[in-house]
């Protein structure tokens, strides 16, 4: 707990350089960790990274947990603006969907210290409740957001009626099982070809049959 002499305690709101300096930190805490490990980033390590001293990022963080929430918090919210920008672009529920495939791959593609960052982390969490409180920030949203589109393509009769549920929790554990299987290895799998197959399973899965 921060005590009341604590300047960031005092301070309402950080200011635009502030907010600048908090967004290079969390940037160079997820290239170090993507490169050595949660274990091995110490803030002096990340600090290094970015070429700061250690004194810079106490200012900014209560300690190494606080910003380890900063960026699990950042990397979440990075990802499923991304994909929601693919989505609202794209005309109709069966559009939709694939741009939610689509945007998914693109990200990893484009990001892949975020994502291989985010499994450290993942992996690190010692208690049932650490991954539970995990667990429902990743996927809630990207389920509800799945569901949506899911629920719109009902109602118009593009889609064929199912458990909406479900079928958001199977769409979406298939984008995170290839991209599991990806961050352990690289070379094991091709996102192109996995995002094109997704895309055509999900599409008889949800047509209609006449």
């Amino acid at each position: 707990m921060r005590s009341k002499n604590d300047p960031r305690s005092r301070r309402r709101s950080p200011t635009f350089i502030e907010e600048a300096r908090r967004r290079q930190i969390v940037a160079s805490a997820i290239t170090t960790i993507a490169g050595s490990g949660l274990a091995q980033s110490s803030l002096a390590r990340i600090a290094d990274e970015v070429g700061i001293s250690k004194s810079v990022i106490s200012y900014h963080f209560a300690g190494k947990d606080e910003l380890i929430a900063e960026v699990i918090t950042s990397l979440l919210s990075e990802s499923n603006r991304v994909i929601k920008s693919w989505v609202d672009r794209a005309p109709d529920p069966t559009a939709k969907l694939r741009a939610y495939i689509e945007g998914s791959f693109a990200f990893m593609i484009e990001h892949r210290a975020n994502f291989v960052a985010l499994v450290d982390i993942w992996g690190s969490f010692g208690t049932v409740e650490a991954k539970r409180a995990f667990n429902a920030a990743a996927y809630e949203p990207c389920r509800r957001h799945i569901e949506s589109i899911l629920r719109k393509g009902q109602d118009t009769g593009e889609f064929r009626q199912f458990d909406r549920r479900t079928l958001s929790a199977v769409i979406q554990g298939a984008i995170d099982g290839v991209m599991l299987q990806w961050v352990f290895e690289e070379r094991a799998v091709d996102l192109a070809d996995c995002m094109a197959e997704l895309i055509s399973m999900v599409t008889m899965a949800t047509r209609t049959f006449e």
